[in-house]
């Protein structure tokens, strides 16, 4: 009994001198707990690292690992009617340029087009007060923040025409806006762009819309 313990103890401050080391904890037919660094049926892990013990979770079977990428969900078109055309697309060279709207498509249409929800989520942020350019190149806009982190915005909207609150659940189609012409805009249209909170601060990731939007006429240009 007393070498069992001595034997125990001694493990402990080896363990606790050394950087890392994993013991293992078991039960003898006594009833005796005792420690050691060779695994044995049915005893318990723990890392001793910086004077801390740690119980070693093992893996959980079954468990798949996430495999879901932004570019994974195709986004149907988030206005109704049409149909319209793309007129500027990722890394444009009008506006289209830094991190936060590389991605982005800017789709020409008429002023007071209804937009709706390209996805569930929540919406965390709103813009319903500006008239035509005002103080934010965003004009008005819906921000929705969907399940996996990544949020799409809605821009440029016609003022007072949001219908959607800060909280709100919105589902694919729900009603958020009209399109309009407010903010940094040459032109009535809806810039709609997917982003990504990152240390560095919010992004633009790649997207796919579930139709072409690339070869439709373009009313602005009267064709």
């Amino acid at each position: 009994m007393l070498v069992r313990l001595l034997l125990c103890s001694g493990l402990a401050t080896v363990a606790l001198s050394a950087q890392a080391m994993t013991l293992y904890k078991s039960t003898d037919a006594n009833g005796v707990v005792f420690f050691s660094d060779r695994h044995t049926p049915g005893a318990q892990a723990f890392v001793i690292q910086e004077r801390r013990v740690e119980r070693v979770k093992p893996p959980m079977p079954g468990v798949p690992k996430p495999t879901y990428s932004p570019q994974a969900y195709r986004y149907p078109l988030p206005w109704r009617g049409g149909p319209f055309r793309l007129t500027q697309g990722p890394n444009g060279s009008f506006s289209h340029t830094d991190a936060k709207s590389r991605y982005a498509m800017d789709i020409a249409m008429p002023e007071g087009t209804p937009i709706i929800a390209a996805r569930n989520g929540m919406v965390v942020k709103t813009e319903n007060e500006q008239v035509g350019r005002g103080n934010d190149a965003s004009g008005n806009f819906v921000r929705v923040r969907h399940d996996d982190g990544s949020e799409a915005v809605y821009l440029h909207l016609k003022q007072g025409s949001v219908s959607v609150r800060v909280g709100q659940r919105v589902s694919v189609g729900s009603p958020l806006a009209l399109s309009g012409n407010t903010g940094n805009s040459s032109g009535p249209h809806l810039h709609f762009v997917v982003q990504r909170a990152t240390e560095a601060g919010l992004v633009s990731i790649p997207y796919e819309f579930n139709q072409p939007v690339g070869t439709l006429p373009n009313f602005a240009a009267g064709l």
